[in-house]
């Protein structure tokens, strides 16, 4: 009966009116925890002292110890394991929750120390700064998991430019963010592409600036414009892959004798050595075209018939994924 008794008053204490338990750390538990070792607040693992780089920006004093990020497919196990090994984040600083107990296990498994969360309203209320690394369709689920446990103490961040600022903060009284990565963030290179909704601070603004810094280059831009700039960083890679394999196929089949690795290391070396031209000389790509295309010469040939080809090329793709973009967007029930 005692045992009962204490069972019972276990269950109203975390709850009030059948409402959930508010998250288990408020603006002054959550970011000014003690430095002791060991330190939790209602059992909550921090690192001690938290994160220890946060202080040294400006707001990094109201920053949190631990960040979430929900959803582990391609894109969100990349941009976890790319912030850990660059040290911008220790593993114990990170919360993970993903649907598929294989993916929580692969992350945690390359990244020991790395902390899973029972499920979305867990990582919630265990952590200050939630990553949405989830498809559009399934956002509205993910936040109506977490919102019972969402404050405006909160930075939600999407990382999919579908799901808009707007729809984050009429969902939410957090603090919103997007921060769109690319592939190529695992070799630390690229661009990353912030924009900033109407509540984030200064302190969230670094935050941002100093975590995806670790692993590109941020670009902080006006949200309307993400969707023709992640045509160039987070589509680009798909889009000179498809290119240069294309030029890669065309050569080989026009010389049987070369072989496909030598024809894809070419394509491969040509483009990083292209790059590397410009920005050592300074060149821009016009000076390439210029110096590498000798008027009358055969790579001019060449290149008079990639330009006639050209033409409403490009269009034709950023309206494609402007459509799509537009459709899913028109189906979130957000």
């Amino acid at each position: 009966m005692i045992r009962s008794r204490m069972r019972c008053a276990r269950r109203v204490s975390s709850s009030y009116m059948g409402k959930p338990p508010p998250p288990p750390w408020s603006r002054t538990a959550l970011y000014h925890r003690p430095a002791a070792a060991g330190n939790s607040y209602m059992g909550v693992r921090s690192p001690p002292g938290g994160i220890p780089w946060l202080a040294a920006i400006p707001g990094g004093e109201g920053l949190p110890v631990a960040i979430g990020f929900i959803g582990m497919g391609n894109m969100g196990r990349l941009l976890v394991t790319a912030l850990v090994r660059a040290g911008a984040l220790q593993p114990d600083e990170v919360l993970i929750y993903s649907r598929s107990p294989e993916k929580r296990r692969r992350v945690t498994a390359a990244l020991p120390g790395v902390q899973e969360a029972y499920g979305g309203g867990d990582l919630a209320r265990r952590a200050g700064v939630v990553f949405l690394c989830v498809k559009p369709p399934e956002t509205a689920g993910v936040l109506e998991e977490i919102g019972p446990y969402i404050t405006a103490d909160h930075l939600l961040v999407t990382i999919n430019n579908t799901v808009t600022l707007a729809m984050l903060e009429a969902r939410t009284p957090a603090r919103a963010a997007k921060a769109i990565p690319s592939v190529v963030h695992a070799v630390g290179r690229g661009i990353s592409l912030l924009a900033f909704g109407g509540r984030c601070t200064p302190g969230d603004r670094a935050l941002l600036m100093r975590l995806m810094g670790a692993v590109s280059r941020p670009l902080v831009l006006p949200e309307e414009a993400m969707r023709a700039a992640s045509d160039l960083t987070a589509c680009g890679p798909a889009f000179l892959s498809l290119v240069l394999h294309a030029l890669a196929e065309a050569a080989r089949a026009s010389a049987p004798s070369l072989s496909r690795e030598d024809a894809l290391t070419m394509v491969r070396e040509t483009a990083r050595a292209t790059c590397e031209l410009m920005e050592q000389a300074g060149y821009d790509f016009a000076d390439v075209a210029a110096r590498a295309a000798t008027p009358g010469g055969v790579a001019a040939a060449g290149a008079d018939a990639l330009q006639a080809r050209l033409e409403g090329f490009w269009e034709a793709v950023l309206a494609a994924t402007a459509a799509r973009e537009a459709a899913a967007r028109a189906q979130l029930a957000l």
